[in-house]
């Protein structure tokens, strides 16, 4: 399989565009040797201006752009969360550069070997060179030198030469772009730089030098690791000297600024320019969401440990601190067993004493002075744990083989005690966490079998079956000492798991054979610089309550899944099973506090958006803010009542902000509710069903007749596409008032026209690349526009083709509604979100694609779902609104019928419904699309159009001969009177 690339992703673009857009041709000066970037020029007043823009177009807070500023060199930060494509972006953005600007000199600088082996082996997959070559049409591609540590050696050192074919690449050389990886400690812990060789490169013996003398473009990936006030960041500022530095990352670090009570702590950005943060990534669903689970303690003891003092290392005090006991002193030495001090201690052991600190046979290290749990160290604990991440794991893997096109489920294991899972030949110790956790999945294997359909789920059987005959092949580790391990299987282990991600995600082998490996283990060791998009649950045994980042712990399994084909899919809401120990019970509260935290605004309700909903409520400003307080959410400083947040929402959803409450949940407290389908009523909407869930052709009728197509292309060109680029600048005058108050108003500020044209292929690529017209007849259009008209070359921009691209969006919603229509097509139905392929009706439905919100209580008897689940007030009020003439309805899984459309998105309506007339003598089909606003003129144009399309849709499904009626339902309009108007029209 190939991992499926996907170019054009809006929340990806944004972040390409943000650092291109910082930049004109005009920033750049001629490069006067072959091997050099063209020289960036600093005039800080017109690339702050370009930046403002840029975070003006993202919408950067202002707390964030007065961090704005130039130095000897342009930094430029783009901030992406965990799980978003940030590899990805930062490769683009490097194609980009080199396509707009010529720069063609890159540095990539990462903290650690991990994400650099990551960065190498995504730069350097075929797959990944042959994407940004032919799809994204660079028609170029990276040649990427990789620095390592030298090898000590006597004798002659050598000048490196990934530094030497890094600086001799040349700039005219247009079909090549230089990238040096190099990782952090190789810039401040070696002399390989900085060394005098007796050979060089162009007259450079040292190689930072040759390197500095490239005008580089570098880029920081996990710029948290590299604070200005580092070795690190010194050495690239000072000595590499690039032009550029472009940080990427989910983190940043911080700096502490101000004095006395003014003294603060703020996030270290310079000049930010795109900030897709955590609680965007999760509210557009670009990554998982996450459920956190916990066991309460076994015994209730909640008795704590404490390192008192260590003596010489030879020995170590410890106090046992009881909730309902004395405290008890103890002295133990090296090779003492903890149980000494309590029972749940079994198995560990003291294995060193440090100067203030031991090390016991679990892994961990432990301090003078730390305190820990008795707890969370019985094996008994360990093994509850073990069980509850099998048994999440089988729910999801289940779900995911159940697809058409199935996704390999991953679980993760982070733990302290390697030796507990890696066999140690010295000490003979048994393997204890292993042995348990091959028996615990033997037994659910054993316990899953017998519960699956032979018929319909005859692959997850074998799947199954294949797991249960070999359980080693189904688990494997990666620890840092396998790293001088010889053992050739734990040596196949870890090349699956770093670098054959492909492999890894795979269902089956190169032979036809199951691949069963999907459950990892490891210390850590792949906490950072590793990811899997597959990984569904991640369980943290034996944890010290870290204090690090929430959001970067679950970092590992944020991605969004892949198919056995390689595609992503991003049209569902996924969970992140999150696994930890009693000690980290608040980590759900935790994680969304930093969430929250990390918005500049934080819960504050502005005067604008309080006018914008009560104006959408049709209610006076001063009764909704009256409203609001009376009801305690928010105060009389408009800051929202964190307690009172959730109702706050749920009853006022337009001022909605901060983390959706569904993105991560604790299941402590909200258990998960199984949504299960009821066979008999799905039985009575079955026919309905299959018949909306055929697959359709969408035609265009005869647009390309006649001309007609390039006649209406040459009108849009003639509808004042071509353009100048204008540059404005804002003005704004300092004044007094009247009663000596200082203001800033707005004054006329100046426009200048700027000369930016595109090549005359790229403006036609670009054209088509957001339309999808041929580039031969957008080519054809243009030169029947030129016989009439002349064309400036300087108008040949990126302005005119967002012109034309705008006209032509607009064009297809006006001009070809009624000139297309719907074809049945001969695809066979595989299965639904309801269904098996043999049309049998499946237990359960996950419930994301039904509804965030609950009512409580059991729904009525012709409701399709065993429990009411909804997202909007008006689908919870279609849900509870019984109907005598309806036999039965349900609400329509999310995403799960594609009716395309002429707008080029795909459409899925909300409810159906069976009704008989009240003489039983008629049986209708309803389909209703819910739009939760007050009147058509609310619509937005596009949603209008998609409404237009799906009643052309169901036209075509009534000729051929399933009659359905489709009605659209805004807020003013209740279900019972769409029912009521079907059955007085039949």
């Amino acid at each position: 399989m190939e991992l499926i690339l996907k170019n054009g992703l809006p929340h990806q673009d944004k972040g390409v565009q943000a650092v291109t857009n910082a930049f004109s041709v005009n920033s750049f000066s001629k490069n006067k040797v072959y091997y050099a970037n063209p020289t960036l020029e600093l005039d800080k007043e017109a690339l702050l201006h370009n930046i403002k823009e840029v975070q003006k177009t993202n919408g950067i807070h202002p707390e964030y752009t007065a961090l704005n500023g130039i130095q000897d060199y342009l930094n430029l930060d783009i901030k992406m969360e965990t799980g978003t494509g940030k590899t990805y972006v930062h490769t683009a953005t490097i194609f980009e550069l080199h396509k707009q600007y010529k720069i063609n000199k890159f540095i990539i600088v990462v903290p650690t070997l991990a994400i650099k082996a990551g960065t190498r082996q995504f730069i350097q997959d075929p797959y990944t060179k042959k994407h940004f070559k032919d799809v994204c049409g660079y028609g170029t591609e990276i040649e990427l030198q990789v620095l390592d540590a030298a090898k000590k050696k006597k004798g002659k050192q050598f000048f490196p030469s990934a530094v030497r074919e890094f600086v001799s690449g040349s700039s005219q050389n247009q079909n090549k772009i230089y990238v040096l990886l190099v990782n952090m400690a190789l810039l401040t812990n070696s002399k390989m730089l900085k060394d005098q060789y007796d050979s060089g490169v162009e007259d450079f013996y040292k190689p930072v030098e040759g390197i500095s003398a490239t005008k580089p473009f570098l880029l920081i990936d996990e710029p948290h690791r590299f604070s200005k006030a580092q070795k690190t960041f010194e050495f690239i500022t000072n000595e590499i000297q690039p032009q550029c530095i472009i940080r990427f990352g989910a983190t940043y670090p911080t700096v502490t600024i101000g004095k006395g009570t003014a003294k603060k702590t703020i996030k270290d950005y310079h000049n930010l320019l795109y900030d897709l943060n955590a609680c965007e990534s999760f509210n557009q669903n670009l990554i998982k969401g996450i459920a956190k689970e916990h066991f309460e303690p076994l015994s209730k003891k909640e008795d704590k440990v404490k390192i008192m003092a260590i003596q010489s290392k030879t020995s170590a005090k410890f106090n046992l601190i009881q909730k309902e006991g004395p405290t008890k002193s103890f002295e133990l030495k090296k090779g003492d067993s903890l149980s000494i001090i309590s029972e749940e201690f079994e198995g560990i052991v003291i294995d060193a004493i440090g100067s203030n600190f031991i090390e016991l046979s679990n892994g961990q290290t432990k301090s003078q002075g730390e305190e820990f749990s008795t707890d969370i160290y019985s094996s008994s604990y360990q093994e509850q744990m073990l069980k509850l991440a099998i048994d999440r794991h089988f729910e999801t893997e289940r779900i995911n083989f159940d697809r058409k096109f199935k996704i390999k489920t991953l679980a993760l294991f982070f733990i302290d005690d390697i030796y507990s899972y890696r066999q140690d030949e010295k000490s003979g110790k048994e393997t204890y966490l292993k042995n348990t956790f091959e028996r615990l999945l033997l037994e659910k294997i054993n316990q899953v079998i017998p519960t699956l359909n032979k018929d319909t789920e005859k692959e997850y059987l074998e799947f199954l079956e294949g797991s249960k005959q070999d359980i080693t092949a189904c688990h494997a580790g990666y620890f840092s000492q396998d790293n001088s391990s010889s053992d050739e299987e734990i040596a196949n282990e870890i090349n699956e798991i770093l670098f054959e991600k492909k492999k890894l995600l795979s269902i089956k082998k190169e032979d036809g054979s199951y691949n069963t490996r999907r459950f990892l283990f490891s210390k850590w060791t792949l906490k950072e610089g590793w990811d899997n998009p597959n990984v569904f649950t991640i369980t943290k045994l034996r944890s010290s309550g870290s204090e690090s980042s929430k959001i970067q712990e679950v970092g590992r399994g944020l991605r969004l899944p892949v198919d056995e084909l390689g595609n992503r899919i991003s049209n569902e809401e996924f969970k992140l099973n999150y696994i930890i120990d009693f000690t980290e019970a608040d980590f759900a509260d935790r994680l969304v506090k930093e969430i929250n935290d990390e918005l500049p605004k934080g819960f504050v309700i502005t005067e604008e958006k309080l006018n914008e909903v009560a104006k959408k409520l049709e209610q006076d400003p001063d009764d909704l803010f009256i409203d609001l307080i009376s009801k305690k959410y928010i105060d009389r400083k408009y800051n929202i009542n964190i307690e009172n947040q959730i109702q706050f929402f749920e009853e006022y959803p337009d001022f909605a902000m901060g983390l959706n409450s569904n993105k991560v949940v604790d299941r402590n407290t909200k258990k998960d509710k199984k949504i299960k389908i009821r066979p008999a009523v799905y039985n009575e909407l079955k026919t309905l069903w299959e018949a909306i869930n055929q697959k359709y052709v969408l035609f265009y009728d005869k647009i390309e007749e006649d001309n007609y197509l390039k006649e209406e292309l040459v009108k849009l060109f003639e509808d004042n596409v071509f353009t100048d680029v204008i540059i404005t600048s804002k003005r704004q005058v300092i004044q007094t008032t009247d009663d000596n108050q200082m203001m800033a108003n707005e004054d006329s500020g100046v426009q200048y026209t700027i000369s930016r044209p595109l090549p005359y292929s790229e403006f036609l690529k670009r054209i088509n690349k957001q339309t999808n017209i041929p580039i031969q007849l957008i080519h054809e259009a243009l030169i029947s526009y030129a016989e009439k008209h002349s064309i400036d070359n300087d108008k040949i921009n990126e302005f005119s083709a967002a012109n034309f691209v705008s006209r032509f969006n607009d064009w297809k919603i006006n001009k070809l509604q009624g000139r297309f229509s719907y074809s049945k097509s001969n695809i066979k139905l595989y299965g639904t979100k309801l269904s098996f392929p043999n049309g049998q009706p499946k237990e359960e439905i996950t419930q994301g694609i039904i509804g965030t919100k609950f009512i409580e209580g059991t729904p009525v008897e012709k409701y399709l779902y065993d429990t009411y689940a909804y997202d909007s007030p008006l689908e919870k009020d279609n849900i509870q609104t019984v109907i005598d003439e309806v036999v039965v309805y349900g609400k329509i899984p999310r995403s799960s019928i594609s009716i395309p459309t002429i707008t080029g998105q795909s459409y899925s309506p909300d409810f159906m419904y069976v009704v008989k007339k009240t003489d039983g003598s008629k049986t209708l089909n309803i389909v209703v699309e819910t739009k939760d606003v007050e009147n058509q003129s609310t619509l937005r144009k596009i949603e209008e159009v998609k409404i237009n399309c799906a009643k052309e849709f169901f036209k075509q499904l009534t000729i051929d001969g399933y009659t359905v009626e489709f009605h659209e339902q805004l807020n003013n309009k209740k279900i019972k009177q769409i029912v009521d108007e079907v059955l007085i029209n039949n």
